[in-house]
């Protein structure tokens, strides 16, 4: 029980004691002054009524004593009035034994009253006239009693409820520091900092605010001096320092993830000829300038597309990672490159001393020498050609399908719910599971076609809503007919920037309460590069478990990680595919996952194939992992 309740029911208790024992003085001393004036009343009866008699009894006159007695018994209230006649053997008797009206009859049933009681002898000097027996009706008292008693109860009633509301709006700004204090706990429990709590009035609590103020402060600035270690050490190993852009490992390791997923895309290296001829006419300035600009135009050209990744691999390549694969449109991106660069020089003399471009698709059983071999073939032919012409080498044509028969897949598997489904469990070191990640394919003449080949065309043509929505309500109702089910979704970039899709989705998710708390959501790290406020509130809103998929694609995001307050990250697997390699300096990975420790989120490793590897990210502050060490299964 709460303080609040237990200060809030303790002085209620007293309270009620406190009336309890008034209301039984009180009960008790009416009890005794109704009692006593009942017995002094039927007592004055009789000594009167006994005067009024003794005339008529001396003359033997029993009419006149009846009428007497009558007199008095209607005009007060008695149980019974009986005179005995000595001389004539004779009784007078008057009744009266109705119950009380308007008193409950459990009341009356108490035996409060007695009604009291007298006898008296009538005499006329040494004679005997009569004996006379007065009675009294208790039902006035009961009424007088009952009346008084239930309008004080009603009083006391009335004060109680007040008291108790004034009671509870008392304790609630008297106590709401310590609330406060609470809510803070939690959140720097959960590694949620950056809110104050006012100072209250009261000097015991006003210090106790203020020491946890000071503790959350530098906590919050240990923690981001943590994440902003990491982000050096990122940048130390990662980053190009000119350019801002990533350097050669930063692109190696993410053409390794990129090709480990079967995600389809391309790659392509741009070799920006003249930036040697800049460093010989107007030195390292210039040449650095010019390095800078080129980086901010591609990193605008790449921001239409779902994911990517950006490098400068030497002092004059670039090399791009894109989820396009259709041959047209990269031949297009490619002489945009060299146009857009080429319009940055002043006076340019000759395109192709300017940039050259050499673009290789992404093919199923690629593995990282033999993609940048293609690529690297394709631009020196580019180099050998007039005027800069792009190349594009394409060896495999399984995967290639137009992008109207890509759209065209895509809406017949909505329309006709002919999703493949299949998952992968996220387990801990103990081999706990954590959650299962569901995955996606369309199988069409007796190929199965994985998410990563058809989700670039439903980015293109804006169908992620339509899809994401449709996959949650299958997992939805996968969770509801196997309640042992924890089951993740990935969500698609374009949905994540969309309104109507989140409102959509929390309608969806109103229809399923009893399971929505076994479902996750998976937002790819691209969406939060390009808008980290705008998916904030709609999160929250949903109430449901979320992740950051793809952890490490893009830089700067880290520090950010604590506003953003995801339950898990999924490391990138271009961070954790080189963890064998006996050179491999794992001070970055250990710091990225200290940091999400310390803003409350768990760190996932991903694409895990060997027990070896498992035992080796034991050791880096890893939470869980997911790969092919243990294979995925079908649901269908």
């Amino acid at each position: 029980m709460t303080l609040y309740r237990q200060l809030l029911v303790t002085m209620l208790l007293l309270f009620a004691m406190l009336f309890i024992t008034a209301y039984s003085v009180q009960f008790s001393s009416t009890r005794s002054y109704l009692a006593q004036q009942q017995q002094t009343t039927v007592i004055n009866t009789a000594t009167a009524l006994g005067l009024a008699l003794t005339p008529y009894l001396e003359t033997s006159d029993s009419l006149g004593a009846e009428s007497v007695i009558n007199a008095i018994f209607d005009g007060g209230f008695y149980r019974k009035i009986q005179l005995n006649l000595l001389a004539a053997d004779q009784e007078i008797i008057r009744e009266h034994l109705a119950p009380p009206q308007e008193v409950p009859a459990w009341f009356i049933n108490l035996g409060l009253f007695e009604g009291g009681r007298h006898e008296a002898v009538l005499t006329s000097g040494w004679l005997q006239l009569g004996q006379l027996y007065v009675e009294g009706h208790p039902g006035q008292a009961y009424y007088e009693l009952w009346q008084g008693m239930s309008k004080l109860a009603t009083w006391f009633v009335i004060c109680f409820l007040l008291v108790w509301g004034l009671l509870v709006l008392a304790l609630r700004y008297l106590l709401k520091p310590l609330h406060d204090i609470e809510i803070q706990a939690r959140e720097i429990e959960l590694h949620h900092f950056g809110k104050t709590i006012p100072l209250p009035s009261t000097r015991e609590l006003r210090e106790v605010v203020f020491a946890i103020n000071n503790m959350a402060g530098k906590l919050e600035v240990q923690f981001k001096e943590q994440a902003d270690e990491a982000e050096r050490l990122r940048h130390k190993a990662f980053l190009d320092e000119t350019s801002g852009l990533g350097n050669r490992a930063y692109f190696v390791s993410q053409s390794q993830s990129w090709i480990s997923e079967g995600s389809g895309g391309a790659a392509i290296l741009i070799a920006v000829n003249m930036l040697e001829q800049l460093y010989q006419d107007e030195g390292f300035e210039a040449r650095d300038q010019m390095v800078k600009a080129i980086a901010v135009n591609l990193r605008q050209l790449c921001r239409r597309f779902g994911d990517y990744a950006l490098a400068r691999i030497s002092a004059h390549e670039y090399a791009m990672l894109v989820s396009e694969s259709d041959l047209e449109r990269l031949s297009l991106l490619g002489e945009e490159i060299n146009r857009q660069i080429a319009d940055l020089v002043i006076d340019p003399v000759n395109g192709q001393d300017i940039s050259v471009v050499g673009v290789a698709v992404v093919q199923p059983g690629d593995d990282i020498s033999q993609l940048l071999t293609r690529a690297d073939n394709a631009l020196n032919k580019a180099r050998m050609s007039e005027a800069g012409a792009v190349v594009v080498e394409c060896y495999q044509a399984q995967y290639q399908m137009g992008r109207l028969a890509w759209k065209q897949l895509v809406e017949e598997a909505l329309a006709e719910d002919s999703f493949e489904l299949s998952t992968q469990a996220v387990l801990d070191f103990s081999g706990q599971p954590y959650h299962e990640e569901l995955y996606i394919g369309i199988r069409k003449d007796g190929i199965i076609y994985s998410a990563g080949n058809f989700l670039p065309v439903a980015e293109q043509f804006k169908l992620g809503e339509r899809l994401d929505l449709h996959i949650v309500a299958r997992a939805l109702i996968l969770l509801r007919e196997q309640p042992e089910l924890r089951l993740a979704v990935n969500l698609t970039q374009h949905s994540c920037h969309q309104a109507v899709f989140w409102n959509e989705l929390s309608r969806l998710l109103e229809r399923y309460p009893n399971v929505r708390s076994r479902l996750f959501l998976e937002l790819p790290e691209s969406a939060f590069a390009f808008g980290k406020s705008l998916l904030i509130a709609p999160l929250a809103s949903l109430k449901v478990a979320w992740g950051i998929d793809h952890f490490g694609r893009h830089f700067d995001l880290l520090t950010h990680l604590g506003k953003l307050r995801p339950h898990y990250v999924k490391l990138d697997h271009g961070y954790t595919s080189q963890v064998l390699q006996p050179d491999y300096d794992d001070a970055f990975l250990a710091a990225v996952c200290r940091a999400a420790h310390n803003m409350g989120a768990l760190t996932i490793a991903t694409r895990v194939e060997t027990d070896t590897q498992v035992e080796r990210l034991k050791t880096l502050y890893i939470d869980a992992y997911q790969g092919f060490v243990s294979p995925p299964r079908q649901l269908d």
